[in-house]
């Protein structure tokens, strides 16, 4: 999903198996997406953000687009007209709908991978663990921005600017939707490449021509201690014997110095 890397026959890809084609929404989720003529925001971090959560709320104030916010309590102090709290939402639903312009995410890896199989760029919020791996690549291939929940400019105005990027660039949708149709792409769904290739190791009483030498190589050699140890080997002994070269070729030179040397009464 992030990029090329080389895999054992071992080894089968199936990002995005748990995505599964979008259902039909509530109905007063489908009123609410339907009639968002500006677009929707959806912003799922639930309580990681709770102490900043009025900067949210005044950020969100200025903004036309609707807000559709997970969170745990039915209203909030200060909250904006465009902003729809609820304590769960049908994310990946939600992400199908064309009106959602903008995914503000903490930038789990699950959370990641829908939002690119539905297109919808995302303004990432990393708080630990993989998530900032995940909110870098998501930068570097042009369907995101990211601000890190710690970092010192963690602002209101800066969280206005990025949103405001990612709404009105159409730089950004036009990347996550070349991404989703890469995504999209493949000879055989993820879940039944999964389903496939379980069976296959079960038909084939767990497949051991797949698997690679490494598998039962000596720790030692995986790591190829034993080469790194007689590499550093050889080099010592290299500069060792250098060290010794120069030393006598220096002494051949000058073998007068000591015979030169005052001697002490």
């Amino acid at each position: 999903m992030y990029r090329s890397v080389p895999l054992v026959p071992s080894m089968i890809e199936i990002g995005g198996f748990h995505v599964a084609p979008p259902k039909k929404l509530p109905k007063d989720l489908q009123d609410y997406l339907d009639n968002a003529s500006e677009g929707v925001i959806y912003f799922s971090l639930g309580s990681n953000l709770k102490k900043k959560r009025d900067m949210l709320l005044r950020v969100f104030s200025k903004l036309k687009e609707k807000v559709l916010w997970k969170w745990e309590d039915d209203i909030l102090p200060g909250q904006p007209p465009n902003v729809k709290l609820g304590k769960w939402f049908p994310q990946q639903d939600i992400l199908a709908h064309p009106n959602v312009k903008v995914f503000i995410t903490h930038g789990g890896l699950l959370s990641t991978t829908e939002t690119i199989y539905h297109g919808v760029p995302i303004l990432a919020i990393p708080v630990f663990a993989d998530q900032h791996d995940n909110a870098a690549n998501a930068v570097k291939n042009g369907y995101a921005l990211s601000l890190a929940y710690h970092d010192p400019n963690f602002s209101e105005e800066n969280l206005l600017h990025l949103l405001k990027e990612l709404l009105y660039n159409p730089t950004y949708r036009d990347n996550v939707k070349q991404r989703s149709k890469l995504f999209h792409d493949r000879p055989q769904k993820p879940m039944d490449a999964a389903v496939y290739w379980v069976e296959y190791v079960v038909r084939n009483r767990g497949a051991s021509h797949l698997k690679v030498a490494g598998v039962g190589m000596p720790w030692y050699k995986y790591h190829l201690v034993d080469v790194i140890a007689f590499l550093a080997g050889v080099t010592m002994s290299t500069v060792l014997l250098l060290c010794l070269g120069i030393r006598w070729l220096l002494c051949r030179r000058n073998p007068s110095d000591k015979k030169n040397k005052p001697k002490k009464n």
